[in-house]
C-alpha cells in the first residue's frame, strides 16, 4: 500500500513539473466572434501598419484606396449580410460580408459588390483576422503576404456607433 501511494504521489509530481514547464500556445483572438457581434453600424478610428519591412510602401488596400483612406471611414455591416464601406473621400462600396466560422478562429470576410451584382456572382473577395474585439470595439486585421512567407498586417480599429 506504501509503494502505490508513493507511486501515485510521484506520478502526480511528475505530472505538475510537466505542466509548469510546457510553453504556451496563445492565438491573437480565440474567442468565437458571430454574425450578430459584428452587425451594426463601426467607424475606423485608427489605421496601423505591423510587422511591414522599413521602406515598405502600402499602396492599395481592398482594391479601393490607400490604407490612410480608411481613417474615419464608415461600415454599415446589416444582419442579413449586405453592407457598404463610405470613405471620408465620398466613396462608397456596397459589400456583401459573412463571419467565417471554418477554422480554430473565425474570420471576417467581405466581396465588393457593383451596383444590382449578386454576392453569388463574385468570385473573389477579402479576408480579416478580428483582433481585440470587445463590446463596442474592434480590431480587424489585414493579413499580407511579404517575401519569404513573411505576413504584416493593416490594423482597422472599429469603434461602434
Amino acid at each position: 500500500m506504501k509503494k502505490l501511494i508513493n507511486s501515485t504521489l510521484i506520478f502526480a509530481f511528475a505530472a505538475m513539473m510537466l505542466t509548469a514547464c510546457s510553453t504556451s500556445n496563445t492565438a491573437v483572438n480565440t474567442k468565437q466572434i458571430a454574425r450578430n457581434d459584428v452587425s451594426g453600424t463601426w467607424m475606423v478610428n485608427n489605421v496601423t501598419l505591423d510587422g511591414f519591412p522599413s521602406g515598405y510602401s502600402v499602396r492599395n488596400v481592398f482594391d479601393m484606396a490607400a490604407y490612410e483612406d480608411f481613417q474615419g471611414s464608415t461600415w454599415v455591416l446589416k444582419g442579413n449580410g449586405t453592407g457598404s464601406i463610405s470613405l471620408k473621400n465620398g466613396t462608397v462600396q456596397p459589400i456583401y460580408w459573412s463571419v467565417n466560422k471554418s477554422g480554430p478562429v473565425n474570420t471576417f470576410q467581405f466581396k465588393k459588390l457593383a451596383d444590382g451584382q449578386r454576392p453569388k456572382d463574385v468570385t473573389t473577395g477579402y479576408t480579416l483576422d478580428f483582433g481585440d474585439f470587445a463590446s463596442g470595439t474592434a480590431v480587424f486585421k489585414t493579413p499580407v503576404s511579404l517575401s519569404a512567407g513573411q505576413t504584416a498586417y493593416i490594423n482597422f480599429s472599429f469603434a461602434k456607433q
